[in-house]
């Protein structure tokens, strides 16, 4: 039986290192998603759960939209 998902939220503006710390986990084998736009992390989440290949994941989401600022704690608490 399938255990729990690893779940990390890579966040930060422009420059930040994202892309560098999704390269990393990518080579650590977790299935990352850029750019993932808020309001789909709870489907996508449900899509990992029933998933058998995939236990450990990463998403890289832009803090400079505002509708990430304002969709992204309802989508996380969704997620718990």
């Amino acid at each position: 039986m399938k255990g729990p998902l690893d779940v990390a939220v890579i966040t930060g503006l422009s420059g930040s290192g994202k892309s560098t710390a999704i390269h990393a986990l990518e080579d650590l084998d977790y299935y990352c998603i850029d750019n993932l736009p808020a309001v789909l992390i709870p489907r996508f989440m449900d899509l990992c759960e029933g998933s058998e290949e995939i236990s450990r994941v990463a998403l890289g989401v832009d803090s400079r939209a505002r509708t990430f600022l304002e969709e992204l704690p309802r989508a996380l608490v969704e997620v718990r």
